[in-house]
């Protein structure tokens, strides 16, 4: 266990989602105080699919919980797009275990929630608490709930989603200072509308893809004459479920596009789902099909914006995940982008050796140092798939058909491993083994303990 300091500060972190869960499994095994805030009265099992791989998966291994996301997990082998006939129109190779060491797992976004929240203390976790606006000062910082109630703490941390309640009470702030960036002024971009299911558990004879020990990821790109442009990707997942996503990109021309598409709730998710139900999915199904598979209380509408912030803290408020870099959905990179958010907020808060307000607002801008350039980076790249993966333009199908047809194996391998070479770890407990063959970048060590952070590339 690492040496822990007389106190620890107390962590107020809104929002109990998979990014708020992880910072607060982490801060637990450091010893650190903290308080989870749900503005949700229940854990709703809502969600698709998720990919997740080397860039996260040791910090599980850390935590000793790898094991257990493998059990809720298929390997991914390769991604494979087809036209509206369900012709291919080409695939890309998704096997990471050879270089990175580590599979890229699929499972279903809930299992992945229940497991992270099965590892909460249940007194640390407060739902309806719906947070309405914040308050810091040298001595501390408090919120004030939708109830009334009101709590206070050395650290809050903004984990609420695209639409942070935390972060628009500090942009209030800053703004009524005078500090806050223009850019962050401005609304979020919203370029995408998503219906998202996960089925019951079918028949392996019906669904001979379920049979397989990895997971069959496949994209059909369709022409919809009621919608934009739609894109319908499914994955297969244990449990014999299939994950699927039906997304369609707004006209960038057309605000009362975007309007007619601003409903949110079950009754918004319900008339899409009505509209979409005779369009061509993957695996020979239709939407229907699918839709008629899932129950209707799991299936949600989801706005895909997307924005980048300059402003991730100040004072003792740092935002986390969505509430800081809001991305496109490429099975679930944002989640991971939160856990690494996590990963990164907890070594610096641990790090602190004394809670004095200038320290505490010096460890949190650490950690936006340390996160920013590569969440940007992610962020680029995450707008670039969605483009080449389901854009309509020219340009798009262009590129589109070169990557899939004509890019040499070799580009696709150093894109990889570009990407696998970031994989930040806890600093304050023992590193996970390194694996793979290809270099990793250095991790950035603890000031406070000895644990041994060396990795080796």
């Amino acid at each position: 266990m690492p040496s822990m300091p007389p106190s620890s500060p107390r962590v107020m972190i809104v929002g109990a989602g998979i990014g708020g869960l992880f910072l607060a499994i982490l801060l637990q095994r450091a010893g650190i105080d903290f308080e989870i805030f749900e503005r949700a009265s229940t854990v709703k099992p809502l969600g698709s699919a998720m990919v997740t791989g080397p860039n996260i998966l040791p910090v599980f291994e850390q935590l000793g919980l790898l094991e257990r996301v493998e059990s809720i997990s298929k390997p991914l082998k390769c991604l494979t797009i087809r036209d509206p006939e369900l012709e291919p129109l080409g695939s890309v190779d998704a096997n990471s275990k050879e270089r990175a060491g580590y599979h890229s797992m699929v499972f279903a976004r809930r299992n992945l929630h229940q497991l992270l929240l099965s590892q909460i203390p249940p007194h640390k976790l407060h739902m309806g608490k719906k947070v309405l606006s914040m308050l810091q000062n040298h001595e501390g910082v408090m919120v004030r709930c939708s109830d009334n109630s009101t709590h206070r703490g050395d650290i809050l941390v903004g984990a609420d989603g695209a639409y942070s309640g935390v972060r628009q009470s500090l942009f209030k702030q800053m703004k009524a200072e005078g500090i806050l960036p223009r850019h962050d002024a401005e609304e979020l971009s919203m370029d995408y509308i998503c219906l998202v299911g996960t089925t019951n558990s079918l028949d392996p004879e019906q669904f001979p893809q379920l049979k397989d020990t990895f997971s069959h990821f496949e994209i059909v790109l369709t022409k919809n004459p009621t919608e934009s442009i739609p894109q319908i990707a499914c994955f297969t997942v244990p449990d014999n479920k299939i994950c699927w996503l039906y997304t369609v990109q707004l006209s960038p021309t057309c605000p009362d596009e975007r309007f007619r598409n601003s409903e949110w709730g079950p009754e918004a998710a319900s008339a899409m789902c009505d509209k979409v139900r005779h369009v061509q999915a993957p695996f020979g199904l239709t939407m229907g099909d699918l839709i008629d598979v899932t129950p209707r209380e799991v299936i949600s509408k989801v706005m895909l914006e997307e924005k980048l912030f300059e402003t991730w803290c100040h004072g003792r408020t740092v935002l986390l995940g969505d509430a800081c870099h809001k991305m496109l959905p490429t099975a679930g990179q944002g989640a991971i982008n939160a856990m690494q958010d996590a990963t990164i907020l907890a070594n610096c808060i641990n790090d602190l050796k004394s809670y004095s307000a200038r320290n505490i607002s010096a460890a949190l801008m650490e950690y936006r140092n340390q996160r920013y350039h590569h969440a940007k980076a992610q962020f680029e790249t995450s707008k670039r798939f969605a483009g080449i993966m389901a854009g309509q333009t020219w340009t798009n199908v262009l590129i589109r058909k070169l990557v899939l047809s004509y890019m040499p194996k070799s580009i696709n391998v150093r894109r990889q491993d570009k990407t696998c070479a970031y994989r930040p770890q806890v600093n304050f407990i023992q590193q996970a083994p390194y694996r793979g063959s290809i270099a990793v970048l250095p991790q950035v060590p603890s000031k406070r303990t000895s644990v041994n952070t060396k990795i080796m590339g």
